[in-house]
């Protein structure tokens, strides 16, 4: 049998690709040709960032004013040579490419560009020599439209050879070549989506004739690409796409940059008036800068100033610190549209009174700083300050009670630079302040010397409480019609091993001041109980008053200190008598006063209003607050002849409306026992009873009952 030879197996030519290298070289030659358009989209474009943040939506119709071919022309201009080297190169490189590949006729192809390319490039040359009619917009308008026509139409001629050489060139069998010239095509495809965007025609057309033969060229040839055609297809759809865009934004932008052109036309026009208004920002920037919004006075940063041009001819003068009495109140009260209704009445007042030499400021919240220039000994503005409160502050009909506490510091006497004088001042406002006088407190180096002293008075209070140096005097409390001993206040002495004994009325504002009432308050609860429990086991039936600061009784723990006092002692809390302030009825604090007075009166402690008349009491939380007893304070018992005569009966009459008990602080004469014993008081408190003494005494005294209670 013969045997019949395999048949042979194809020769491979040079140009054979595998199939899966084919496959992976379009997706690159694609990526690169879509990469290519980018860049020379961005590179022709010549348009700022700023242009895209302004134009809302791309796809926006198209709104052309008259000058928009004059506006183009520029742009036409500036991408025309450009584009038409890349053009020229990229002829080239398709010639080598395929003269590489056995293409010789593609050298024709490359004369005929190379001579449209020289004829475009003097018509180009030419028309840029060309003028546009100035003084005649519709002139202008359409000889720049003509050059654009012969611009686009140039653009037409260069992608008719693209066309030829696509039609032609990507029938060749070699896979290579006709990739290579499928990215090129591309590439000038995408390109023309930017260089061409001026032309609403031409852009299309070109993208078309540069793309679209290819395509179908690949289609339907005997050695077809059908991939690479219908993509080509698709990427030439997708490039006249972005011509569009490219156009509308291009459009966009020109008409954007003409309603600049008439605004900075109008800008001109309008120049002096705008210097004027920039002038006038820049003064009321400088103003703000140097001046508090509120009230319109110098800030800080403005007094400073100020002060260092004044100081710079050897300022002599004198320097007022405001500080606003119960400012604090009013805000917690009546809001803070009060509270700024005062500072600007204030500075108002203090604008009116003094002359222009004066540099008023606002230093803090309610703190203001007057700066006087003086020649001599005597200050101008000492009467006007001191009446500055006279007249009344109304608001909404309301009469505001301010006042405010006046520092002086003298310059340069009392510090070279501002701070120090302004230092000085608020220490004599402090102790204008500790005066209650509504009068100038000049600084005196001795309140250096207080300051001084309640620093060390803060610093040594823990320290006092652990080594004993605290005590307890105890007042009594008598029935006022009966003269019987119903309770004892525990008054808080200290005797400092350096200051010597120091009364409360100096430690304890202090120590709310430094955070240490909590510890303070604490000792002296337990101390109360104590000495309480001790009485009652020695017959001595008569209940302990303790007074209780706000901050005291806002600790998380309050009514367990208070039980746990109660308990350590055994004492019964109704023998336990807490006295708050009125400030424990400010609205800042109501839910967590009222749920802690009411556990503590849950327990059976009487709870007192002390001071009773010198703050803001409500009748309403009056009578929703678990108070049992009001003590008025001694101010109004020692003026009760006069017209606190009036206030006491008002409280009496409230007292009796509310089921309170009422107690007089400060009972000393036997004038005052008996005016007050008309008046309804259920019992009194003062020397004319018993002093504060460290061992409490059941001998009191009642004179207004008679020779037999005059002394028990």
């Amino acid at each position: 049998m013969a045997v019949v030879p395999p048949p042979p197996s194809p020769a491979k030519t040079p140009h054979d690709i595998p199939a899966g290298l084919i496959v992976e070289f379009q997706g690159w030659v694609f990526t690169f040709g879509y990469g290519l358009a980018c860049i020379v989209d961005a590179s022709r474009m010549g348009l700022s960032n700023w242009t895209f943040r302004l134009i809302s939506h791309p796809h926006a119709p198209l709104r052309q004013s008259s000058q928009v071919a004059a506006a183009l022309l520029p742009i036409v201009r500036r991408n025309y040579l450009p584009s038409l080297f890349v053009n020229f190169a990229a002829s080239v490189a398709v010639a080598l490419l395929a003269f590489s590949s056995g293409v010789t006729w593609v050298w024709w192809w490359l004369g005929a560009v190379t001579l449209v390319s020289v004829v475009r490039f003097v018509i180009h040359d030419a028309m840029g020599r060309t003028p546009l009619p100035a003084g005649d917009p519709a002139l202008a308008e359409a000889e720049a439209a003509r050059q654009i026509r012969i611009a686009g139409q140039g653009m037409l001629v260069g992608g008719a050879c693209w066309c030829v050489l696509a039609w032609i060139l990507l029938a060749d069998a070699d896979p290579l070549l006709r990739y290579s010239t499928s990215i090129i095509l591309a590439g000038m495809a995408a390109g023309a989506t930017g260089v061409l965007a001026p032309f609403p025609r031409v852009g299309p057309f070109y993208i078309a004739l540069v793309m679209v033969p290819g395509a179908i060229r690949l289609l339907f040839l005997p050695n077809a690409e059908p991939v690479i055609g219908v993509l080509a297809l698709i990427f030439a759809g997708v490039m006249m796409v972005g011509h569009r865009a490219n156009r509308i934004l291009l459009i966009q932008s020109v008409e954007l940059g003409q309603r600049n052109g008439e605004l900075m036309a109008e800008v001109l026009d309008a120049n002096q008036t705008l210097e004027n208004k920039v002038r006038e920002r820049t003064e009321t920037l400088e103003h703000q800068a140097t001046h508090d919004l509120l009230t319109g006075l110098l800030n800080r940063r403005g007094l400073t100033d100020r002060f260092v041009q004044g100081a710079a001819g050897s300022l002599h003068g004198l320097v007022y610190f405001l500080d606003l009495n119960r400012f604090k109140r009013i805000n917690d009260t009546l809001g803070h549209e009060a509270g700024d209704y005062v500072l600007r009445e204030v500075a108002r007042r203090l604008l009116a009174a003094l002359d222009n030499e004066a540099m008023i400021a606002r230093w803090g919240g309610d703190e203001l700083v007057v700066v006087v220039p003086v020649a001599g000994p005597v200050c101008p503005v000492a009467r006007e300050l001191e009446t500055l409160f006279d007249a009344p502050f109304l608001f909404y009909g309301q009469t505001l009670d301010i006042s405010a506490s006046i520092g002086v510091a003298r310059c340069p006497e009392d510090g070279p630079g501002l701070d120090e004088l302004i230092w000085a001042a608020d220490l004599a406002a402090n102790e204008a302040k500790r005066r209650q006088s509504g009068a100038p407190c000049l600084y005196d180096p001795s309140l250096a010397a207080a300051l001084q002293r309640r620093e060390q008075i803060a610093d040594d209070i823990v320290a006092g409480v652990e080594q004993e140096q605290f005590w307890l005097a105890f007042q009594p409390i008598v029935n006022a019609a009966s003269g019987d001993l119903t309770a004892f206040e525990a008054l808080l002495r200290w005797d400092h091993p350096t200051l010597g004994v120091l009364a409360p009325d100096e430690f304890i504002a202090i120590a709310e001041e430094s955070n240490h009432i909590a510890v303070l308050g604490a000792w002296v609860l337990d101390r109360a109980c104590r000495a309480a429990a001790n009485w009652h086991k020695s017959g001595l039936r008569a209940a302990v008053a303790v007074n209780c600061s706000v901050r005291q009784l806002a600790q998380p723990d309050a009514v367990g200190i208070v039980r746990a006092a109660l308990e350590r002692h055994g004492l019964a809390a109704k023998w336990l008598h807490i006295e708050v302030t009125e400030s424990v009825f400010l609205p800042a604090s109501d839910a967590q006063m009222l749920q802690v007075l009411r556990q503590l009166d849950g327990f059976g402690i009487r709870l007192a209003v002390d001071d009773f008349g010198t703050g803001y009491s409500s009748l309403a939380r009056l009578r929703d607050f678990p108070m049992r007893q009001i003590k008025i304070d001694k101010s109004f018992i020692a003026d009760i002849d006069g017209k606190s005569r009036s206030v006491i009966e008002g409280a009496a009459l409230i007292a009796r409306r509310f089921d309170l008990e009422i107690v007089a602080e400060g009972v000393e004469t036997l004038e005052q026992a008996t005016a007050l014993l008309s008046l309804g008081i259920d019992c009194f408190q003062g020397f004319l009873v018993g002093r504060p003494v460290a061992t409490p005494q059941t001998a009191v005294s009642c004179p207004w009952l008679g020779p037999a209670k005059a002394a028990v």
